[in-house]
């Protein structure tokens, strides 16, 4: 049985996990990153729809957050934001096509002049959707409901975590966790283990931090989504 190395945040990581265990796959499970609430805020003024480019940022936005804007049309990045988007209470709910600058062109596709978006967020985020939506000249505001932040690990744990056996594929679903990773692998004792390791990474963005890496295997994704993710796997 091949084995993957899941590094995605939690609830994310068990999520995968039982993906992989359902697909033939031995999952190893490694968070390298954190997801951690910010305190509640409402967002001021009037909006004309409220925007979500991951799911984290519904699942830990606070009721109170959420209550007034549930009436609100939705655009959402995926299918698993939209399912959460559902969730907490949204009923009109538009799906992009599973990154920030497709879902930035919906929204401004849809969105009448004038129009006004409340973008549901993180502090640490990629920046595509915010680009678009100012090149295409709509005005948003971001309400920030989560961060992310690192996950320490010491030495001896790491090594007896990695003394399991070979790891097959690592997958890499964040910029964030990739940078973490690097660090990772930047422990002399650590990384040997992960010399045959394939890097299967869910974006280009991802991958680019990858770029020091030398001889390492990355492949990428052709969807930045986790269908396309376990596609690779399949495939390799």
């Amino acid at each position: 049985m091949k084995t993957v190395l899941v590094t995605r945040p939690q609830p994310g990581a068990t999520r995968t996990s039982e993906r992989l265990l359902c697909s033939g796959f031995l999952p190893l499970v490694l968070p390298l990153t954190e997801i951690v609430s910010l305190p509640a805020k409402k967002a001021a003024g009037k909006f004309s729809a409220v925007a979500v480019t991951s799911a984290s940022a519904l699942r830990q936005a606070s009721d109170e957050a959420l209550r007034p804007l549930l009436n609100l049309p939705c655009f959402v990045v995926g299918e698993a934001t939209a399912a959460m988007a559902r969730a907490r209470g949204f009923e009109t709910v538009t799906t992009g096509d599973g990154d920030g600058a497709s879902l930035a062109q919906t929204v401004i596709e849809e969105s009448c002049a004038g129009a006004r978006i409340l973008y549901l967020t993180g502090r640490v985020r990629a920046p595509d959707f915010e680009h678009a939506l100012r090149t295409g000249g709509v005005h948003f505001r971001t309400l920030m409901s989560y961060d992310t932040v690192s996950v320490s690990y010491t030495t001896d744990f790491l090594l007896n975590f990695f003394n399991r056996g070979k790891i097959d594929y690592c997958l890499l679903y964040s910029r964030w966790s990739a940078e973490e990773f690097v660090r990772m692998l930047g422990q002399v004792e650590i990384a040997h283990h992960l010399d045959n390791t394939s890097i299967l990474c869910l974006s280009n963005r991802i991958a680019d931090v990858l770029s020091g890496l030398g001889r390492v295997s990355v492949r990428v994704a052709n969807k930045p989504n986790e269908d396309a993710l376990f596609e690779l796997m399949q495939r390799a």
